[in-house]
């Protein structure tokens, strides 16, 4: 615990992230092995194509926003930060 504390904050973003990342390509894994009986040399995927797809999918979801509704989750962040 005393190891992350002492860690500067961009250090510890980075960490989140990356077990993040891992996590995501952890239960990737799990479902592609799911997938995978269902497959034959017709429609099998690698998991490297399938792991870029579903990203893919997840990025693309993630960044919908309009800049309006972008500024508005700024003003809302900024709004409470500066309640006491």
């Amino acid at each position: 615990m005393s190891f992350v504390m002492q860690l500067d904050v961009d250090k510890l973003a980075d960490l989140i992230v990356k077990a993040y990342e891992k996590e995501m390509e952890d239960k990737l894994w799990e479902k592609w092995l799911v997938e995978l009986p269902n497959m034959n040399k017709g429609n099998f995927v690698s998991f490297g194509t399938y792991k870029e797809q579903h990203l893919k999918k997840i990025e693309e979801t993630l960044f919908v926003k309009t800049d309006e509704q972008i500024m508005e989750d700024a003003e809302g962040i900024l709004n409470m930060m500066n309640k006491p």
